[in-house]
């Protein structure tokens, strides 16, 4: 009976425990029991359950929301960098009934008009985006669950990594957590850290690269919440001519007479102290501030090449108005007051950014960051080292190496500031003098006396360009009608100086059809500069050394340095190419006198023929004395993308290096797009270059020359094989015009001809090099996918030079 007793008290506490410890917690007792981050949106953090919880304090009030990457993955190839920030989403917390509701509101579409009615009419137009629900706690004080929101991969892992194929990624929340020591609020910030791990089963190859584990591969994100900007920022007006980066939007309020789509710069805000049109002191300067782990002299060379900024704001007449310190100590770069500049490790070299946090409403830029590639440093000083290995004072060649190194740096924060300040790519500064920190520079490389030259690498400071889009971004008179009057006076007078501004969506592919605007080249004249690296480049090959290696590193190692020596013109060919079928116009134009017009048939001609010497068998042939050097990589040194392949084993292909380069050069001049223009110029002019005359010149210079007789009679054929395979592929290009594929199809098949007639009079060798072109072409003319090359070789990486 006692037993029976016990036992029953013993049931009747469990139940009464298990009562207690089921009771309904309510916000109170939540708020009571965490981890509190008070500030712009207080957060509680529970460590016993692991839950995140919210105060929507901010009801109805639009905030920006941001995701970014504190921690990267550390392949350039992913995309997934350290410091890295998705476009700033509009939002504002709702609540419906029992439930927050997360709405990212619609900038796209508006009406900007003091009518209320209109600016609905807008609004129940358009669709907006629930991004999250979650239910409110029970308690006086308003309290929700945030943790499922902070498992939403908002910054879009998974996409990046199936479209840098790495495969279906999934994200695993079974392995993902928040992290308690990231949950931070600040005033004008709150922010969140989640691990998030993304699964897949077989792993991406080149998450296998940088991961210990493919199958999983976890990175750390950050959620921003911050406070919108107040309305005393005043938006200024997009002009393509400007150099700015702009947002977009249609405004249905906009009168039937004006352009519905408004643009408007992205810039910081500045304000003077004293307004008007006299330079002043200002309220308050931009200051960006340097990761403190960034080691020297790298440190020295960023803060000086940064600090290049402060004499355009001055000039602009914002006294103080820019400047460059170091992250003080205790100073959290989780605030979104600081503008960053960071030092990011991968496991290649890669690109660096320029990234913005900006208002969509009105372009207003509230935070800078920017991401530089360490390796990037590397990458120029392997070139300054492979040109200057001939110099036989090495203590010199190794200064001026460094030298070179450090002057790229400063001009790299420089570039990635201008970015964050909202500017964009200026790819036509090189023709003016390098006018621009916001073009690609290339080393500038001379011949003195004979002797390779890197003492002025690059520009020291900021440009023409630089001076005038800084003034028109920023300058403020105080008085409206002034400063619109003054940025048109501004303009004016950098079309008189002939400044010339093309950015990204006309520089960067083949097909672009601006003759003056290129990455990574040189000069006021690109065919000019093209024959002047010619000769630099012939310089150093003959020179080239093991001197250019490294302390300690094996002889094999010269396969490194050798590739962006004997690639030292593959943009200044891409630049030169530019002029066959080229035109020149530019985003200054007036509508009363605007045009565009192709280059003279002078400049195409000159351009073609300076652009084949580079298929010429002396420009691409490897002398025997300096592929002997090129041993094979010794012990566990492997070869890498970077290195030329080879088709030899482990032996360096030197017929792999012409076949490279070659069809890099072949795929400039028989690009689609070129000749389509080589053809339409050519029907409204008769002096122009034709296609017809590109494609003979083409084949005097290759396919129809007589073979060498020696040991450059390999690499003759290699080009010939090259230049056959490139012209059938413009042929079968959907891209192509039907009248350029006409004129193609004819020359295919003389040169056909040709080459029967050449088998017959010729060495065996060289008679089955002739019949093996002729039978590709006319296999190929039959409809047939036949080419001399199955596999092209891959050209090594260029950019980011």
């Amino acid at each position: 009976m006692k037993l029976l007793q016990g036992l029953l008290l013993s049931a009747v506490a469990l139940l009464w425990c298990h009562g207690a410890q089921s009771k309904t917690l309510t916000s109170s007792d939540i708020i009571a029991n965490s981890q509190a981050a008070k500030g712009f949106i207080n957060y509680y953090y529970d460590a016993q359950s692991g839950e995140l919880y919210l105060e929507p304090n901010q009801l109805n009030q639009p905030m920006l929301l941001l995701a970014s990457l504190p921690h990267g993955v550390g392949s350039n190839k992913l995309e997934l960098d350290r410091g890295q920030v998705s476009q700033a989403r509009l939002v504002q917390f709702e609540q419906q009934g029992p439930y927050i509701l997360l709405k990212q509101l619609n900038t796209r579409y508006r009406a900007d008009t003091p009518n209320l009615l209109e600016q609905r009419s807008v609004k129940e137009a358009f669709a907006e985006s629930i991004l999250w629900k979650g239910k409110l706690i029970a308690g006086k004080q308003l309290l929700v669950p945030i943790t499922q929101l902070m498992m939403l991969d908002l910054y879009g892992i998974k996409n990046t990594l199936a479209d840098t194929g790495q495969g279906a990624y999934k994200l695993d929340e079974s392995r993902s957590v928040i992290v308690p020591s990231s949950v931070k609020s600040f005033s004008e910030n709150s922010d969140v850290d989640v691990q998030l791990t993304f699964s897949a089963e077989p792993a991406g190859e080149e998450v296998a690269s940088v991961t210990p584990d493919a199958r999983w591969m976890s990175v750390r994100v950050r959620y921003s919440f911050i406070k919108a900007p107040d309305d005393n920022y005043q938006p200024r007006a997009y002009q393509p001519y400007s150099g700015f980066r702009p947002i977009a939007y249609r405004d249905y309020a906009t009168e039937i007479d004006e352009p519905i789509t408004k643009q408007l710069l992205q810039r910081h805000r500045l304000q003077k102290v004293n307004a008007g049109p006299a330079p002043s002191e200002v309220v308050k300067p931009i200051v960006y501030y340097l990761d403190p782990g960034v080691p020297e002299p790298i440190r020295s060379a960023l803060l000086a090449g940064g600090r290049w900024w402060s004499k355009a704001f001055d000039d602009a007449g914002f006294i103080g108005g820019f400047k460059m310190e170091m992250l003080p100590d205790g100073a959290d770069p989780q605030d979104i007051r600081f503008n960053l500049v960071q030092w990011v490790h991968r496991s290649t070299r890669g690109w660096s950014l320029g990234m913005s946090v900006v208002d969509p409403r009105t372009g207003e830029i509230i935070k800078g960051q920017v991401t530089l590639g360490s390796s990037r440093v590397r990458q120029d000083h392997l070139i300054a080292r492979a040109v200057t290995a001939g110099w036989p004072d090495r203590q010199a060649a190794a200064q001026a190496s460094e030298a070179l190194a450090s002057a790229r740096i400063r001009q790299l924060a420089a570039h990635e500031i201008g970015h964050t300040l909202g500017l964009t790519h200026n790819f036509a500064a090189s023709t003016n003098n390098n006018a621009s920190v916001m073009d690609y520079p290339h080393p500038y490389i001379a011949l003195t006396d004979g002797q390779i030259d890197i003492s002025q690498p690059y520009r020291d400071g900021l440009g023409e360009w630089d001076s005038y889009v800084i003034k028109y971004g920023y300058s403020d008179l105080g008085d409206t009608t002034e400063t619109e009057a003054l940025l048109v006076q501004l303009m004016q007078d950098a079309k008189q100086q002939g400044l010339r501004y093309i950015h990204d969506a006309d520089a960067g592919a083949m097909s672009a059809a601006n003759a003056y605007t290129s990455q990574w080249d040189r000069g006021a004249d690109p065919v000019a500069e093209l024959q002047r690296l010619q000769q630099v480049r012939q310089v150093a090959l003959q020179q080239f050394s093991a001197n250019a290696l490294l302390k300690g590193e094996p002889l094999g190692e010269l396969a490194d340095a050798i590739v962006p020596l004997y690639l030292l013109t593959r943009y200044q060919i891409g630049a030169a190419s530019k002029f066959i079928g080229g035109v020149d116009y530019g985003y200054n134009a007036d509508i009363e006198t605007g045009s565009w017009h192709f280059m003279s048939p002078e400049q195409q001609k000159l351009a073609l023929d300076t652009v084949l010497e580079n298929l010429k068998v002396e420009q691409l042939y490897l002398p025997t004395p300096l592929l002997a050097r090129l041993v094979p990589k010794a012990g566990s040194y492997r070869r890498t993308e970077e290195n030329f392949a080879t088709s030899l084993g482990v032996v360096n292909d030197p017929q792999a290096m012409v076949e490279a380069l070659s069809r890099h050069t072949l795929s400039y001049l028989l690009q689609p797009a070129r000749l389509n223009r080589v053809a339409q110029g050519s029907a409204r002019d008769q002096e122009q270059l034709s296609v017809m005359q590109l494609l003979d010149r083409l084949a005097a210079t290759t396919l129809l020359a007589d073979l060498p007789n020696n040991a450059k009679r390999a690499a003759a054929m290699r080009i010939n094989a090259v230049v056959v395979d490139s012209s059938l592929d413009a042929l079968a290009d959907s891209n192509t015009n039907p009248e350029v594929k006409a004129q193609l199809a004819l020359k295919l098949a003389y040169w056909s001809k040709q080459f029967e007639r050449k088998a017959k009079r010729v060495s065996e060798q060289e008679a089955a090099h002739y019949e093996l072109m002729q039978r590709v072409i006319d296999e190929s003319l039959d409809g047939k996918t036949m080419r001399m090359i199955s596999k092209p070789v891959p050209m090594p990486p260029g950019s980011p030079i």
